[in-house]
């Protein structure tokens, strides 16, 4: 009776993952979804009351992209594959789990596992209990932020394997149990310490230019770190490229943040550190979007560009230069279109550019 019980649970706590996945496409995709699309609304709003019809035309075929990347992104093939194999790795391992308890603690039978498997399988279950606790608490947390993707079952997937070989290994020299239900919570942290003691015995050092980490862009902490490394962002260069639209329907953050972070990125990209830290003591924002607008080619004049290589210990014609690539920068242009519409600061957007041209040629 206390098997069929525990059989039970066991059952629900596998299909855990596959539940979760089907919840969120039923449920909480369709609240995402309109919530992506509302912030893409708030970020045009004003440009559609200036602009009149053509600012509603916008505003009509804003959603277009948004839909796309949905499809693209939120498949039910694309979301519960992942989820589902989850599933099946998790039953086996629960299963094993079982015939351990029904063996020590009920009838003594192992069902079709080995007698050996089973004595020696508590370090492994240990492993497995401490990864699936971790891995459910970041599942949980996904589902209720709205940001479940394929990217968390398959980083399930990875810690779990990735874990339980470190737990195999780790039993050849260990066999306190608190260790083994630890390494699922640090399992990532110990395959660091290991390839950065193989690489020093080896003698194989690092690049002399290292990437710059996304801890550098104010606003990213670590768990944020965490969660755009798994877009495949893994540093300020990566961030600086991104694609702000596939971002705000893939993650949980709003347009304005993903905004401020790769307009961030796109200045820091081109600092070295002690500039970094030299231009936030001053009264001025790590932002390609504000020294864009104090630009030569944007004001007119050099004021600012001579005032930031004095902070900077940069030639004041170099300082110059650089912002006004920033200015030519479409990728800045992009995004000053996203945060707000029009003239303002010295950018114009590229429809902008071709009017004042165009007028000017007709005088």
């Amino acid at each position: 009776m206390h098997m069929s019980i525990i059989v039970t649970i066991s059952v629900v706590l596998a299909c855990l993952p596959l539940l979760m996945a089907m919840f969120f496409l039923n449920v909480t995709l369709e609240r995402k979804i309109e919530a992506v699309k509302q912030d893409w609304r708030s970020l045009h709003s004003d440009n559609s009351k200036a602009g009149g019809n053509a600012g509603q035309d916008d505003q009509a075929g804003s959603s277009d992209p948004i839909d796309l990347l949905v499809k693209k992104s939120y498949g039910g093939f694309t979301l519960s594959s992942p989820a589902l194999l989850l599933t099946v790795f998790y039953a086996g391992w629960i299963l094993l789990g079982d015939a351990y308890l029904n063996k020590n603690f009920s009838s003594g039978e192992t069902w079709f596992f080995p007698a050996k498997l089973v004595d020696r399988a508590a370090p492994m279950l240990y492993t497995f209990i401490g990864v699936y606790l971790f891995n459910l608490g970041s599942l949980i947390r996904r589902l209720y932020l709205a940001d479940l993707n394929e990217q968390v079952f398959w980083g399930a997937i990875n810690r779990l394997w990735l874990s339980l070989g470190l737990g195999l290994v780790v039993a050849k020299t260990f066999s306190e149990p608190w260790l083994f239900f630890s390494i699922g919570f640090i399992a990532n942290i110990v395959l660091e310490w290991v390839l950065e003691k193989s690489l020093k015995l080896l003698n194989v050092t690092k690049p002399s230019t290292e990437d710059l980490p996304l801890l550098m862009v104010k606003g990213i902490n670590i768990w944020k770190t965490y969660r755009l490394e798994e877009e495949g962002i893994e540093n300020v260069q990566n961030l600086a490229t991104a694609d702000v639209t596939e971002l705000a329907v893939r993650t949980h953050y709003n347009f304005r943040t993903l905004i401020d972070w790769i307009d961030q990125s796109l200045l820091l990209v081109r600092l070295t550190s002690e500039q970094a830290k030299a231009l936030s003591g001053q009264a001025t924002s790590i932002s390609a979007i504000e020294l864009a607008a104090a630009s030569p080619k944007a004001t007119g004049n050099n004021s600012v560009a001579n005032s930031l290589s004095t902070v900077l210990k940069v030639d004041p014609v170099l300082m110059g230069a650089t912002m006004d690539r920033l200015y030519e920068d479409q990728c800045v242009q992009d995004l000053w279109n996203l945060w707000q519409k029009g003239k303002e600061g010295g950018i114009l957007s590229a429809s902008s550019q071709e009017k004042a041209a165009a007028a000017a040629a007709s005088k």
